[in-house]
């Protein structure tokens, strides 16, 4: 029996040789690229991880900045709002202060005297009787009189002269006196004292004229404003029991701490620890300001006072 020859391809086989050396290599690579692969495919992930987070961060940052703009609003509302109420608090003490000194001055008040002329004062030996100028009464025997020189009164000179030198005239043999003189120039509150120093001078003839020329030589003088804080800083300093002020009662904030006239009186009343009278004679054109006349009244109520106007 004969053997049946066989043919086999030589190309098919090397062609299938080709494929699988291929594949191979192609798994073989596949293989080796695969980490390369995966690394960079987590890359890209937390590349968006990333990206997210900073977009996160930035959406929070912008949040927080609108919130600290907010905060800071709020908070420079509150500020504005304490020192409001920082304000009025003071004002009501203030008042609270003015009406406990009112009620202390007017029981330490002695009965009042039996009526007596006006500008009649006399030495009765050792006994001092009231002193009485226009209505104005006190028996005080130390007595500083406070002269307002801002330039409104300028036009009132002769009327400001006049009252002063019967405010002198008043006085007798036993009292002790001084005048001063205010105005507020630029260069800051001018004073003009008679006797020099914080002192006072005792009533005699000689005393009394060397004051009427004083008086006389504040004419021409009269300008600028009316500093009333630093006039009576300085008259509480002198030993006076009682003051008189002689003034327009038109007293600029500028000059006074920034005070309007109602605070303005309660200020001066808080600082007179000593409990001075303080007597207030408004002088000039008070009728045409409504104002002047509450702020003298009101001062002189204060602080166990009378209160006078006087017009041309």
């Amino acid at each position: 029996m004969r053997t049946r020859l066989r043919n086999y391809g030589v190309f098919s086989l090397s062609a299938v040789d080709l494929f699988a050396s291929a594949m191979g290599a192609f798994i073989i690579i596949t293989i080796i690229l695969m980490p390369d692969y995966q690394k960079e495919v987590r890359l890209e992930d937390h590349l968006v991880l990333l990206e997210s987070m900073a977009a996160d961060t930035q959406a929070q940052l912008d949040q927080t900045e609108a919130g600290k703009d907010s905060l800071q609003k709020a908070l420079l509302a509150a500020q504005t709002r304490h020192m409001q109420l920082q304000a009025e608090q003071d004002i009501v003490s203030a008042e609270l202060q003015t009406i406990k000194a009112k009620l202390t001055a007017r029981e330490k008040q002695p009965p009042p005297p039996k009526p007596e002329p006006d500008d009649t004062p006399e030495d009765t030996g050792s006994r001092m009787v009231t002193f009485r100028f226009l209505g104005l009464k006190t028996d005080a025997t130390r007595i500083l009189v406070l002269v307002d020189m801002n330039k409104y009164l300028a036009e009132h000179e002769a009327l400001v002269e006049k009252t002063v030198i019967r405010a002198l005239d008043s006085l007798q043999k036993g009292y002790e006196f001084a005048i001063l003189g205010f105005q507020q120039l630029d260069s800051g509150p001018q004073f003009y004292r008679w006797p020099e120093g914080d002192g006072l001078a005792v009533m005699s003839p000689h005393n009394r004229a060397e004051a009427y020329r004083f008086v006389h030589s504040l004419s021409g003088h009269f300008e600028g404003g009316s500093p009333l804080t630093a006039a009576f800083r300085a008259a509480f300093a002198s030993p006076a029991q009682a003051i008189i002020l002689v003034s327009d009662g038109l007293p600029n904030p500028a000059f006074n701490s920034n005070l309007p006239p109602k605070a303005l009186a309660q200020n001066i009343t808080l600082a007179n620890t000593s409990s001075v009278e303080i007597h207030t004679v408004t002088v000039g054109d008070y009728f045409k300001y409504k104002g002047t006349v509450d702020f003298m009244e009101t001062l002189a109520g204060a602080n166990n006072g009378g209160f006078l106007a006087l017009a041309e």
